[in-house]
């Protein structure tokens, strides 16, 4: 374990969900930095948020949550645009959800205060679309560059949206451009069959090839798996029992992954070569805390606390 905490970078928004009890729809926090900010706050991490709110009601009720969960909000800006959103359209017989973006016009459409100095921080995660695509995506990917120089590991979930993203060349090469900066890369397989179609494995090894990365990929009910630098793949099982929706089912994975590796002391350099108790500890850990958010209607992380991998 050390001292030193975990940055997040990502979008937050207000998720226009399906309501219960008579409701049509209910607005909730949530954007995939915010949610994977939440599921390393509630899994014990330290961690600061660095993203830009709104000044409105609902800019409100982030820092408000943000304040009780005890997440870092020292690198959060504050602008007078409304709060961007996510209205979701439909959710499949798996639970997966289709979304509706209003992003333009809000405060999405400005770069956060990014830290001058990160020395404080053992590990920066960036994470979907807004790590990705306006001046939001500009900053994260200097921000990266950065960590990179300072000695902090990093990690990117592409976390895909295609509705948000531009023409497929120009989000390849986004996406790219980021992916070759981190030690973890994250994604899910529709993530990179939207990305590289289906035959998205050649992509996958032209980049790992780069060496010293981890790529982990997620893939709904049938699991997933790490593929640890010239080591064999380890699967790991969906512990999913019960699936009322799995709105940010992925992140909560990614968020307890981290929480995980923070917990046995396996972020920052020594992310390049975690051993293989550290990488099973973690997706352990990861599977079941995205399978209990699975089990809530919206996004709910619970709040567990990292077993050591030496137990």
């Amino acid at each position: 374990m050390t001292g030193k905490g975990v940055l997040v970078y990502g979008e937050a928004l207000v998720d226009i969900v399906p309501g219960s009890a008579g409701h049509k729809r209910e607005a909730v926090l949530g954007g995939s930095g915010f949610n994977t900010a939440l599921a390393l706050a509630r899994c014990g991490a330290p961690v600061t948020f660095n993203v830009n709110l709104s000044r409105d009601t609902l800019g409100q009720l982030f820092l408000r949550r943000l304040t009780e969960e005890g997440i870092d909000r020292r690198f959060v800006g504050v602008c007078d645009a409304p709060t961007p959103s996510a209205t979701v359209t439909s959710i499949d017989a798996e639970g997966a959800a289709t979304y509706r973006f209003s992003l333009h016009g809000t405060a999405f459409d400005a770069a956060p205060p990014v830290p001058a100095d990160l020395n404080g921080f053992a590990h920066l995660h960036v994470t979907s679309f807004g790590a990705t695509i306006g001046a939001s995506g500009a900053a994260a990917l200097a921000l990266m560059r950065r960590a990179r120089e300072a000695g902090l590991s990093v990690s990117y979930d592409l976390n895909i949206r295609p509705a948000v993203l531009p023409a497929l060349a120009k989000a390849r090469r986004a996406i790219e451009e980021r992916a070759v900066l981190c030690d973890l890369l994250k994604c899910s397989s529709d993530d990179a069959r939207a990305v590289h179609g289906p035959e998205f494995g050649y992509t996958f090894a032209r980049w790992f090839a780069q060496g010293g990365r981890l790529l982990l990929v997620t893939d709904g009910e049938k699991g997933g798996y790490l593929l640890p630098f010239r080591r064999e793949p380890m699967p790991f099982p969906a512990l999913a029992q019960e699936v009322v929706d799995t709105i940010g089912a992925g992140d909560s994975f990614m968020g307890a992954f981290l929480a995980s590796l923070w917990r046995n002391g396996g972020l920052g350099p020594v992310l390049h070569d975690l051993p293989d108790e550290l990488c099973a500890a973690a997706l352990g850990f990861a599977a079941v805390v995205a399978a209990e958010t699975c089990a809530e209607r919206g996004y709910n992380p619970p709040r567990l606390d990292p077993p050591s991998a030496h137990d």
